[in-house]
This record gives structure tokens, C-alpha cells and sequence, in this order.
């Protein structure tokens, strides 16, 4: 079974804040950037409970050569639900804010 993967858009915006970081570091990394989550987002289509819940029922799923930054995301029905795209060292507060205004 295939699921359709959607990212939310404070989850977008937080992709688009660390590919300007990326590429401001070296040119050209920010669009590598997205690649890997792009990537990462095509595994989740495959199998989205490959990756272990983390809390409530949010799970990670790592973005390949950037391994600090993580895909943060709830599964619904046939759904994958990106909330957010960031840094692991981040505290985690912010980030079960944001799982509770999902619902």
C-alpha cells in the first residue's frame, strides 16, 4: 500500500528556513537539502511505520546525509502527515505545541 504524503505548511516553512541556512553556509546546499527530504518523503510513502513513535503519535524519519534533521510526522489512515522538518537537537517543546493544534 502506497501512502500519499502531504506536507503541512509550518513543516514547508521550516524546510525553506534551513535550506537558506544550508545554502548561506556553501552555495548549493539548501537544494541539496530538499533533495534528501524529498527523498526521505518517497521512503514515508512506502512505509511510514518502518520509522518508531517518539512521542504521542508522532514519529521521525531521519534526512539522509543531513542525520540531525528529521521529517516529524503522524500517520492517517492512508495519509502521512509531515508537521514539521528540524534539527533533533532542537527542544522539543515547541514541537508538541504544534502536534496539539493538528487535533
Amino acid at each position: 500500500m502506497s501512502y500519499a504524503v502531504k506536507i503541512l505548511i509550518p513543516a514547508d516553512a521550516d524546510a525553506v528556513e534551513a535550506a537558506l541556512w544550508y545554502d548561506a553556509q556553501l552555495p548549493g546546499l539548501g537544494a541539496k537539502f530538499f533533495e534528501e527530504i524529498n527523498a526521505a518523503a518517497l521512503r514515508l510513502a512506502e512505509n511510514p511505520t518502518i520509522h518508531s513513535v517518539r512521542f504521542a503519535d508522532v514519529r521521525r524519519a531521519p534526512v539522509g546525509r543531513f542525520r540531525f534533521y528529521g521529517l516529524y510526522y503522524l500517520i492517517r489512515e492512508n495519509e502521512v502527515l509531515i508537521i514539521a522538518i528540524c534539527h533533533a537537537r532542537r527542544d522539543p517543546g515547541w514541537l508538541r505545541e504544534r502536534r496539539k493544534k493538528i487535533g
